[in-house]
């Protein structure tokens, strides 16, 4: 699990912990409204660069209790989160 708070936003140590463990979710918790983006970038492995391809679930913090549920239908589904993307 990786917890960070970085008020630019701009998730460069998410990235590099997607890329390591090789994850296709990741969930953030914030003020903003639950919203579904798909990420697709590179990060600096070493000396390689690697491709980064996740989904990212954004979350507002009232909604931590229902974390186990929602990563249930994500994983379940993973088109759901196709239908859902904002990008």
């Amino acid at each position: 699990m990786l917890v960070k708070a970085d008020a630019r936003g701009s998730l460069k140590s998410l990235h590099q912990f997607i890329a390591e463990k090789q994850s296709r979710i990741a969930v953030r918790f914030d003020l903003n409204p639950p919203s579904v983006q798909r990420i697709q970038t590179r990060v600096r492995a070493g000396s390689q660069p690697t491709a980064v391809d996740y989904w990212l679930i954004s979350l507002p913090l009232y909604l931590v209790e229902g974390l186990p549920s929602v990563l249930k239908h994500a994983i379940d589904n993973e088109t759901l989160l196709r239908s859902f993307s904002c990008k």
